[in-house]
């Protein structure tokens, strides 16, 4: 997946990043290996129903016969020192693949302390209580959604909030904020007093 996210967000700059985590997204909730599905959505979205089955066909084909390959070779010479060896040094190399594939999308989809907060509460669960997926994405999506609307909802009270008539001019603005004139405006459908530097 790190490798299709370079591919098709980085280099050809066939979709944003944002909707490069939405197929992601999708295809977790969707049954199935996510790398074929992931490319299947990509090659729908890039080019419709015929690269759909052009991108399957590309992905699951060579991908069979690779791990066909492995295989044979596996049940060939895994149990030989030689192939042991090479399985132990191969070890490594996947699991900095894994690190840089998780490293790329964390830097996309953690866009704040909410999504990050959340996404470690997820990992947790996952990992420790052995919460399945579904589950963990749906709630996951429900908590920030519940949380990006109420900030949301705040900030609007707070841009529209206006201070009582009787509130001393200074009080409005900061400290440093002289009173030249004043002007009524409406605001809201409320008269109030703005001031203007």
């Amino acid at each position: 997946m790190a490798m299709m996210r370079h591919e098709v967000v980085t280099r050809r700059k066939w979709m944003g990043d944002q909707e490069f985590l939405d197929l992601n997204g999708t295809t977790n909730l969707i049954p199935g290996p996510n790398s074929t599905e992931l490319a299947i959505h990509i090659g729908r979205a890039r080019a419709g129903w015929r690269s759909l089955l052009v991108a399957g066909t590309c992905f699951i084909v060579p991908a069979a016969l690779s791990v066909l390959l492995l295989a044979a070779l596996y049940a060939r010479y895994g149990s030989t020192p030689m192939g042991q060896d090479l399985l132990y040094g191969i070890t490594p190399v996947v699991i900095a693949i894994v690190a840089q594939a998780l490293w790329g999308l964390l830097r996309t989809a953690v866009k704040g302390w909410t999504t990050a907060a959340v996404g470690a509460g997820a990992l947790g669960l996952y990992l420790f209580a052995g919460v399945p997926e579904i589950p963990l994405l749906l709630g996951a999506a429900a908590i920030v959604f519940a949380t990006e609307n109420a900030r949301r909802r705040w900030r609007e009270r707070v841009s529209s909030f206006v201070p009582p008539a009787g509130l001393p001019l200074p009080l409005l603005g900061p400290p440093s904020h002289e009173v030249d004139t004043a002007s009524f405006t409406e605001l809201r459908g409320r008269r109030v007093l703005r001031t203007s530097p």
